[in-house]
């Protein structure tokens, strides 16, 4: 793979990635505008393992706490189990993300070589993110002992997610929104919710034929490539946490808007 190439779509895969702007649309439109089909979907998966580090850098004494005061939970029989609760919740999201992406894997694998579908799922997230502005403000609702509706609608929106272009931070942290969940605590499920969701695309594409021979011939670069993507990650989700502080979530929307546009003039129907 070629060097400069690489560097920069780390660059933007890392600015983008929690931003709620969609990192696959983002490094797909720059497949398609500067021809570089070449690079595989497992690279993207190796730099989006990258932006995990920086998920498990931030967050973790809040993982670290969930994890602790859920064992305890479970030893004391008696009582309230709101670190349970939310765990079981995080696993009800994935699970039902992973149904879909199971029942409908070749599309979705086929969408990640077609940039013609990005004006369709720019324009999704723009959606999903302007829909947020009457909700944001009013959102107090905690994150513990929801109802069990509700991780369940939640990983719906990261199925959608799984296409190019639709936003996964986006999505999850919308639709929580949606419900008035606080939206610190909000931010927080989405990304414990792309632990497992990273994880499991890496080990899957990693088990894939052709990967493992992609891998070793080309395991400086992805080092490289994960080390950027690792850094700059960090830095952009401090920004998407100060931003929902300041309830300006649903102002993504108007970029999203742009880059549909940018991609129907790029891709759309000549």
């Amino acid at each position: 793979m070629p060097v400069g190439f690489t560097f920069i779509f780390s660059l933007v895969q890392a600015f983008t990635e929690f931003l709620p702007v969609s990192s696959s649309g983002h490094l797909l439109f720059l497949k398609g505008l500067l021809k570089r089909e070449d690079i595989p979907l497992f690279f993207d998966i190796v730099v989006h393992a990258g932006s995990l580090t920086a998920i498990l850098f931030y967050y973790v004494k809040p993982i670290a706490d969930t994890l602790k005061n859920a064992w305890i939970e479970r030893r004391n029989r008696a009582g309230e189990k709101p670190h349970i609760r939310l765990v079981f919740h995080l696993v009800l999201s994935t699970a039902v993300t992973a149904m879909i992406y199971a029942i409908a894997k070749t599309p979705i694998e086929t969408s990640f070589e077609t940039p013609s579908v990005l004006p369709v799922t720019f324009a999704i997230t723009s959606a999903i993110l302007f829909l947020t502005a009457r909700t944001e403000k009013k959102a107090d609702r905690p994150i513990f002992n929801l109802p069990i509706w509700i991780p369940l609608i939640v990983g719906l929106f990261q199925g959608l997610a799984i296409l190019p272009g639709v936003s996964r931070s986006g999505s999850t942290i919308a639709s929580l929104l949606y419900f008035r969940i606080r939206r610190t605590e909000a931010a927080m499920y989405s990304f414990f919710l792309a632990i497992p969701a990273i994880l499991g695309a890496l080990v899957v594409k990693i088990a894939e034929a052709g990967n493992t021979a992609f891998f070793i011939q080309n395991r400086g670069i992805l080092a490289v490539s994960f080390v950027v993507s690792s850094i700059f990650s960090y830095f952009a989700l401090r920004l998407l946490v100060l931003v929902l502080k300041k309830g300006r979530f649903w102002v993504f929307g108007f970029y999203t808007l742009a880059m549909a546009l940018a991609a129907w003039m790029c891709f759309g129907p000549k």
